[in-house]
C-alpha cells in the first residue's frame, strides 16, 4: 500500500480540568499533527495532489484551531475561561471531550476521514511527545 503523509502547526491553548499535574493550568503549545493518507482504488499513480491534501488540514484544521482556546465544553471552569476570551473577541473552540493530545488525534482523524482516505493522525504537544489514532 502507498501513502503519504502531510504535517502541519498551529498554535493553542488549553487547559485540562481536574488533571494531578501541571496542566490543569492554562498553557499553550505548538501543536504538530501529522496525517497519512493512503492510495485510493481508483487506479491513480499518486495517493492525492500534497497541494490538495494541505488545503483539506487548512480547512479542517488549521482555520479552526490555530491561535484558539481550546477547550471542553462540558466543563464548567472550562466554559468560565472560554466566556471571557469570547467577551474579548477572541478565538476559541469547543469540543464535547477533554483537549489531550489522544482526543485530538481521533478528533482530526473522523474529521479528515469525511475527506479523504487517511491512515492514521499523530499530535505532538511537545517535540518529543505525541499521541497517534489510527483505525487498525
Amino acid at each position: 500500500m502507498l501513502s503519504v503523509s502531510k504535517e502541519c502547526r498551529f498554535d493553542a491553548a488549553h487547559v485540562l480540568t481536574n488533571h494531578a499535574g501541571q496542566c490543569k493550568n492554562l498553557h499553550g503549545h505548538t501543536y504538530r499533527v501529522i496525517a497519512e493518507v493512503a492510495e485510493m482504488s481508483d487506479g491513480a499513480d499518486m495517493v492525492i495532489d500534497f497541494k490538495d491534501l494541505k488545503q483539506v488540514i487548512r480547512e479542517i484544521i488549521l482555520e479552526r484551531f490555530d491561535h484558539a482556546f481550546i477547550y471542553n465544553e462540558n466543563s464548567p471552569s472550562e466554559c468560565e475561561i472560554a466566556a471571557v476570551i469570547g467577551k474579548h473577541g477572541m478565538k476559541s473552540v469547543a469540543l464535547p471531550f477533554r483537549s489531550t493530545a489522544e482526543n485530538l488525534a481521533r478528533y482530526f482523524f473522523e474529521a479528515l476521514k469525511t475527506q479523504v482516505n487517511v491512515l492514521s493522525v499523530k499530535v505532538y504537544e511537545s517535540p518529543e511527545s505525541c499521541a497517534e489514532y489510527a483505525e487498525r
